[in-house]
């Protein structure tokens, strides 16, 4: 079965859980929290960004840090790993590497050939959900 579009699969933190294990890992555009939750399940605290207000209470009220904003517009929390799953993932990333942030950085999506060609052009590790269409490409900044 095929997630909604804009709902990250759970089996995406499985996929990354050495890469989040113990980590505060931030997920920029996290919605209305249900992959947060997938990330809790591994990482030692996760933080969300989400700019549609009633999304970003619906993730505050499961128990998460939420910050109510567009990662546009405020430099992004400090976190040891930024989870990125939108449109906008490489404009974020461009943006964090301007500012200085640091951390590791995990694109994940389906295909977006725009994004693919961008990612492609990073160093970094591609990983992929067996028989499916999911992956994540994890590269540091």
């Amino acid at each position: 079965m095929r997630p909604l579009e804009g709902v990250t699969p759970p089996e995406v933190a499985d996929l990354i859980s050495d890469v989040i294990k113990d980590k505060v890992v931030c997920d920029v555009g996290c919605g209305e929290g249900t992959f947060m939750e997938s990330l809790a399940k591994h990482a030692k605290h996760v933080i969300g960004i989400e700019e549609e207000e009633a999304w970003a209470y619906a993730a505050a009220a499961k128990g998460f840090e939420v910050l109510h904003s567009s990662s546009w517009f405020q430099p992004l929390p400090k976190a040891d790993v930024y989870f990125l799953w939108s449109k906008d993932a490489m404009g974020v990333y461009l943006k964090a590497k301007y500012e200085g942030t640091k951390g590791t950085f995990v694109f994940g999506h389906t295909v977006r050939p725009s994004l693919t060609n961008l990612i492609n052009s990073l160093d970094g590790e591609k990983r992929e959900i067996p028989d499916s269409i999911w992956w994540v490409f994890i590269t540091e900044l």
